[in-house]
């Protein structure tokens, strides 16, 4: 009940808000819904990438397609992915805790519209793939 994220308001102050509005002392339980899926839904699709990248990741090794001493970059979500993989740094029960929490306040953060849907997505992008190449 205590989970808060900043957000600006309409001018541009920094506002405090709690991330279940709804939930009090007596509240017995809370659902999460999505008007598609809930693999739309922000905290739940960040951790089904987070889980379906560490997979890959522990798959290449037990082929050995991983060499020893490589250097390995990451991007935003990958910023927990790559660490988690590479030097379990976290259990992976801690390390889904975490990415719901981020990927919760991301899904709060930005305004949704009258279907709770919102004008944003994540995407994919290969650097090495040209534009017409299939």
């Amino acid at each position: 009940m205590d989970m808060t994220y900043n957000t600006p308001d309409k001018e541009d102050n920094v506002e405090t808000l709690l991330l279940f509005p709804d939930m009090n002392n007596r509240t017995l339980h809370y659902t999460f819904s999505h008007s598609t899926s809930l693999l739309f839904a922000t905290q739940f699709a960040q951790i089904a990438l987070l889980v379906t990248k560490k997979t890959a990741f522990e798959n290449m090794c037990s082929q050995g397609f991983v060499q020893k001493g490589y250097t390995f970059a990451s991007h935003s979500l990958g910023e927990y992915s790559a660490p988690a993989s590479n030097a379990d740094v976290l259990y992976i029960s801690a390390l889904v805790n975490v990415v719901f929490y981020r990927g919760l306040t991301m899904q709060c953060a930005v305004e949704h519209n009258f279907q709770n849907s919102l004008n944003y997505a994540m995407c994919v992008v290969n650097p090495f793939c040209s534009p017409n190449s299939q």
